[in-house]
């Protein structure tokens, strides 16, 4: 009989704990929070979410949750995937051995589902996710197959110095709500072509408008080219009503780049870094796309969101870079903090799906 069971409301307050409770490792240590309610973060996306849980004993020591949206795969509607907030207390002798039962409840989730293959973000320092999970063994008949599809990095631009956006080719303004409608169909052309892009054919803008807290059409930033037409857009979304990240502790260089910050901060009017047990504050970059991967209309997106959130209280914003990232121009300048992943594509052994158009994904930094 498998320990692995379907979580409900009623795990809420044990799935904060360890949730929480599994920092990321690094000179910076962060943890996770995502109380009061750990399922809003899934409530407010379009799909379907299963939690699973492994409380052998009575107490919740390991847990992972599968979400499924409709989506484009090679310019065909398909239903996607993406496995995420996988946090374990066990052994490494008992991570292997629990392991088994991973693989089944994936292939019985993609054929319930109709998945074909599911996204999934590993942190590229995370040796022990990338053995138990990345690295094939033979003994492991049932074991999923992942396949590489970008490392990539979630970059934060810090707000220090205060920066006047620069004249150029694009116009960049707030959105109206009359602008939805061609917003939208600027992420839409966008994402037919992306693997796993997302359906913002079927109203997917104006979900996230409509239920993401704190999301409002007056923080979607459009770019215009000199004949008026639009050819870039993202926006500006504070996740902390349902997503925190806390200090739990500086290490080594960290611990002088703080004190250097903090100097800087208080003649430059930005906020002090926050001390341990502290919150950062921070905003995604979301619904993003850029005609052409054109750097210079990103980094005219970029001017105006930081110059229009300098003073707010921020502490930095974070947007997607992928490796060899066309758009990756348009961050030269800016004081920036990387945190380094790999994205996978995940396909059930009996089925395994190893090949995928090469491309930005529809992979959504905000919602893991």
């Amino acid at each position: 009989m498998s320990p692995m069971r379907r979580a409900t409301t009623e795990d809420n307050a044990a799935l904060l704990e360890l949730f929480g409770d599994v920092p990321m490792q690094g000179e910076l240590v962060l943890s996770t929070q995502r109380s009061p309610d750990y399922f809003a973060l899934f409530e407010l996306q379009r799909g379907t979410t299963e939690v699973w849980v492994h409380d052998e004993g009575g107490q919740l020591d390991g847990m992972g949750a599968i979400h499924v949206r409709e989506g484009w795969l090679e310019g065909q509607p398909c239903r996607v995937g993406y496995l995420g907030d996988l946090r374990s207390r066990f052994s490494a002798r008992r991570t292997r051995g629990l392991s088994r039962f991973y693989g089944p409840i994936l292939e019985e989730a993609a054929d319930r589902h109709g998945v074909r293959a599911f996204l999934t973000a590993v942190m590229a320092s995370n040796a022990a996710a990338l053995q138990s999970l990345v690295k094939r063994k033979a003994s492991r008949a049932s074991q999923p197959y992942y396949t590489l599809l970008s490392p990539f990095s979630a970059v934060s631009i810090q707000f220090a110095l205060r920066r006047k956006p620069r004249p150029g080719p694009y116009t960049v303004r707030r959105a109206t709500p009359e602008d939805v409608p061609t917003m939208a169909a600027l992420l839409d052309r966008d994402h037919r072509a992306r693997p796993f892009g997302y359906r913002y054919d079927l109203g997917e803008l104006e979900h996230r408008l409509a239920h993401w807290p704190g999301l409002t059409v007056e923080q979607c930033y459009l770019a215009f080219d000199r004949e008026g037409r639009l050819v870039g857009c993202t926006s500006a979304w504070d996740a902390g009503a349902v997503k925190r990240y806390q200090v739990r502790a500086y290490r080594g260089g960290m611990r002088w780049m703080r004190l250097g910050f903090d100097a800087l901060a208080t003649v430059v009017g930005a906020p002090r870094l926050p001390a341990p047990g502290q919150h950062f504050r921070y905003f995604y970059l979301c619904n993003t796309s850029i005609a052409g991967e054109d750097p210079a209309i990103f980094r005219a997106l970029l001017e105006q969101v930081y110059a229009d959130h300098h003073g707010q209280g921020f502490h930095f914003f974070t947007l997607y870079l992928g490796e060899g990232d066309p758009l990756a121009p348009a961050l030269k300048g800016f004081l920036l903090r990387r945190l380094d992943f790999h994205l996978y594509a995940v396909s059930p052994a009996s089925r395994p799906l190893t090949s995928f158009p090469p491309g930005r994904t529809g992979f959504e930094i905000a919602l893991p």
